[in-house]
């Protein structure tokens, strides 16, 4: 892959040049789209960088959707990377796989809520690069970048810019190319995968046959990636309200974002506690010496 992505991320670029290249092909963020239950986020089809060829290779994001029930949260991605990675001499594994795929609700920008151990996160992929030991969902996790070790880019800029320079369009699903709710400059500046964390849930893999009896259809949108991943957990793993959800891959070759909120869970009806029989007797017997003491009370008032 990437003997083109670690010459051309050393090609200077103008930022007029830059400029023009994103006058011709304006970008702008989505709202996510809401079909049969489920919410979808789609991509540009033309923005994976796969060696020489931009667009419809192993590093092509087509599209994330996400169901929510009262219990479950269900995650499908249509993509062309399986789970098994993009095989790399020059990745530090010899492979290359998705990044870790992680939930913002804190209303901070993805770097400041990586700092402060805001996230949450899921590992999906287990032959990943990420910091903690299996697959599952995390709290306060901190992120970090494996790019360097995976023949990827440093930053998006160089992402942005050679994708543009090619006549194709970067985009993050939901959100812009360049949208500042990601660190656009700087070096080893794109988090892609956990780097600390705690673990809180398991995940459950979703067969396609179970994903499309859930409502699940990338079809109407013209996804045609030939990877359909999908997993569930438990809606308590994570919390209610607005977040930004997404995942890049290790190389930072192609990325999704998407946007999303999640109901409260219902609550739980309250279960008066049931005594102890000990509590029972105990009552029984403090009763019953009452009712003694009351009778010997008013046979002593009938005697006198």
């Amino acid at each position: 892959m990437n003997s083109i992505t670690k010459k051309s991320i050393h090609w200077t670029y103008s930022v007029a040049v830059f400029s023009a290249l994103f006058a011709l092909h304006p970008l702008k963020a989505t709202a996510a789209t809401l079909s049969n239950g489920w919410n979808y986020a789609i991509d540009s089809f033309n923005d994976g960088v796969t060696e020489t060829q931009f667009g419809g290779g192993a590093f092509e994001f087509y599209g994330m959707a996400i169901n929510e029930t009262s219990d479950k949260v269900s995650i499908a991605i249509n993509s062309n990377l399986s789970l098994a990675g993009y095989a790399d001499s020059a990745a530090a594994r010899g492979n290359i796989n998705y990044g870790d795929l992680f939930f913002n609700f804190s209303g901070q920008n993805f770097n400041t809520a990586s700092a402060t151990n805001s996230l949450f996160a899921v590992r999906f992929a287990d032959g990943n690069d990420s910091g903690v030991a299996t697959t599952g969902v995390y709290k306060d996790v901190t992120a970090k970048s494996v790019t360097q070790t995976n023949s990827g880019f440093s930053n998006l800029n160089q992402y942005n810019t050679l994708v543009a320079s090619q006549g194709k369009t970067p985009s993050l699903g939901d959100l812009a190319a360049t949208d500042p709710y990601f660190e656009q400059t700087g070096n080893n500046t794109i988090l892609t995968s956990i780097a600390t964390g705690t673990k809180v849930g398991d995940l459950e893999f979703l067969t396609a046959a179970t994903l499309s009896a859930l409502g699940l259809n990338f079809a109407q949108f013209n996804a045609v990636g030939s990877q359909t991943i999908g997993f569930s957990f438990n809606k308590s793993s994570l919390p209610s309200g607005d977040f930004i959800a997404n995942f890049i891959a290790e190389c930072a070759n192609d990325a999704l974002a998407i946007k999303g909120k999640f109901t409260p869970l219902p609550e739980q009806p309250k279960v008066e506690p049931v005594p102890e029989p000990s509590t029972w007797l105990g009552t029984f017997v403090g009763l019953s010496f009452l009712g003694i003491g009351a009778a010997k009370r008013k046979m002593k008032r009938k005697i006198s």
